[in-house]
């Protein structure tokens, strides 16, 4: 039951630094007026690593948090979340978490589809179509800046999600043993 508590708590522990790393550190740089989107990423890695039903309710929550954090009373954040990290999930059952090249391909997957699910809901709630030109250029470029960010990445929050998994399974295996 503690290492349980522990590892909800190093769950907790991670999203906070991974909101703090991007509005101090990430919101503060632009390439091209478009800056990396670290809470994406996270959400595009834990739905391909744990699949349909918690990565979709892990990008419920980061959008909920989202939408909180940045005052957005639409929803928008929620919504993009919750469909790219649904999506993303359903790759799970064909991914190996080893595999980085698989992960370059996902990453700009979703990213593609997380750009088209805000883009679309912009011009649902302005009833004003954006320029597709921009819209294109914000994909590739934002695509671009989250691939190289999911890289470094990776292997953090590979080393992270192993270290909670192995201390679950080290208490199952205790419990089993009495």
């Amino acid at each position: 039951m503690v290492r349980k508590l522990l590892a909800f708590l190093k769950v907790i522990l991670v999203i906070i630094c991974i909101y703090l790393i991007q509005i101090y550190v990430i919101d503060s740089r632009t390439l091209f007026g478009i800056k990396p989107n670290l809470v994406l990423v996270s959400v595009i890695t834990i739905s391909l690593w744990y699949g349909l039903y918690i990565g979709s309710f892990y990008s419920l929550i980061i959008g909920f948090l989202t939408d909180l954090i940045f005052l957005n009373s639409n929803g928008i954040f929620t919504i993009s979340y919750t469909i790219t990290g649904t999506l993303i999930g359903f790759f799970n059952y064909n991914y190996r978490r080893e595999n980085r090249v698989a992960l370059l391909y996902v990453t700009a997957f979703g990213i593609l589809l997380f750009e088209f699910v805000e883009y679309t809901c912009y011009i649902f709630i302005a009833s004003d179509f954006v320029n597709i030109f921009y819209f294109i250029k914000q994909v590739i470029i934002s695509s671009l800046l989250n691939i190289c960010m999911a890289y470094i990445l990776y292997g953090i929050l590979y080393k992270i999600t192993k270290n909670i998994s192995e201390g679950l399974s080290d208490e199952e295996t205790l419990q089993e043993l009495r």
